[in-house]
């Protein structure tokens, strides 16, 4: 798939880490713990092209960033940058979340959804698309050393990141599970247009 936005350069991104947030005390509700979990590797999907970056070369994703107009992510905004933060300069994190579309959260607006969607839910019931592997189990791989695997399943992530978008950049319908307070509520489906 292709970049179809009028010339925009769009970069998708996406964060692995190297420990779930589950593995240090307090889990999500300590904030300290995005700079525990620490990045595995961060991958970009630009035209076609697909780039990994890790801890010993983050700087190199300042070029990469820097000619985006547009850097889309699903939960990046939440999650992706809060682990980000803790690798580049604060400036340079609000000149990023200024050009940044998260379709995590510009999903919701259209489905009066009290939870998130996930990108799985999204990518499989819309486009035949799905992860290559349970998303828990991928910092232990990382640590395992399967580097190929999970470079692999990040890769997969974005391109399902570049389909939800695209297609909620034409405009379209989107299928996707309805849950209040993490309950299923079974299958809706919603006219998307951002």
């Amino acid at each position: 798939m292709t970049n179809e936005t009028k010339g925009e350069n769009i970069v998708y991104l996406d964060i692995e880490t190297q420990y779930l947030m589950k593995d240090f005390p307090g889990g999500w509700g300590n904030e300290e713990n995005y700079k525990n979990i620490k990045i595995a590797v961060l991958g970009t999907l630009c035209n076609g092209k697909y780039r990994t970056f890790g801890e010993c070369n983050i700087n190199k994703l300042h070029e990469e960033l820097n000619s985006a107009d547009l850097v889309v992510g699903h939960n990046i905004l939440q999650f992706d940058y809060s682990v980000l933060k803790h690798y580049i300069p604060q400036e340079y994190m609000k000149s990023l979340t200024k050009k940044s579309f998260d379709t995590m959260l510009e999903f919701a607006k259209f489905t009066d959804n009290s939870s998130w969607v996930s990108l799985d839910d999204l990518a499989t019931r819309n486009f035949g698309m799905a992860k290559t592997h349970d998303s828990i189990t991928i910092p232990k791989m990382w640590r395992d050393g399967h580097y190929t695997e999970v470079e692999n399943y990040l890769l997969n992530d974005l391109k399902m990141t570049e389909a939800i978008f695209l297609h909620g950049r034409k405009g379209g319908k989107f299928k996707f599970e309805y849950k209040e307070f993490g309950k299923s509520h079974g299958e809706r489906e919603v006219f998307v247009k951002w």
